[in-house]
């Protein structure tokens, strides 16, 4: 989140020409509502066809992983979209819809990282007293798994 503040000079104007007068004027700001950049700010949503050739096409040489605790969410349903609207990346092989009656779950998502770079999740997600979520980030580039990665966390 920032702060955003409007700096600008006022200064008379001639009401019949609109030419400013010749005074100076005087510095003034206006404090602006905050601006909130998420990560899903530099995600640009992928979809990708086949998502298991995409993910061993780029190794893990890249990769991280962790696990959360997502434990103000209830159900599989509301994790899933939660995550897929926080990464901003769009979801593959049909993993954003859960059979019913499921208790676990695997999401796959895409995205092109600012700068072109490409970046794949696999979360793993557990129903029980919440959600659990193992969370695994592949891309081209070890720093956008990172960021990706730690902006869950």
């Amino acid at each position: 989140t920032f702060s955003a503040t409007l700096k600008f000079k006022v200064r008379d104007c001639d009401p019949a020409t609109g030419e400013p007068d010749t005074d100076d004027g005087y510095e003034d700001d206006y404090t602006l509502e905050d601006v909130e950049i998420s990560v899903a700010d530099h995600v640009q949503r992928v979809a990708r066809s086949n998502f298991a050739a995409a993910w061993d096409e780029l190794g893990a040489s890249n990769e991280l992983e962790d696990t959360f605790a997502l434990s103000a969410m209830n159900t599989l349903e509301e994790a899933v979209s939660q995550i897929t609207q926080f990464l901003g990346m769009h979801p593959c092989d049909r993993s954003d819809r859960i059979p019913d009656g499921k208790s676990a779950h695997t999401l796959y998502l895409a995205g092109t990282y600012r700068g072109g770079h490409e970046v794949l999740v696999r979360a793993k997600l557990a129903l029980a007293d919440g959600v659990t979520m193992q969370l695994t980030v592949r891309s081209d580039n070890a720093e956008v798994s990172e960021v990706i990665a730690s902006a869950v966390g």
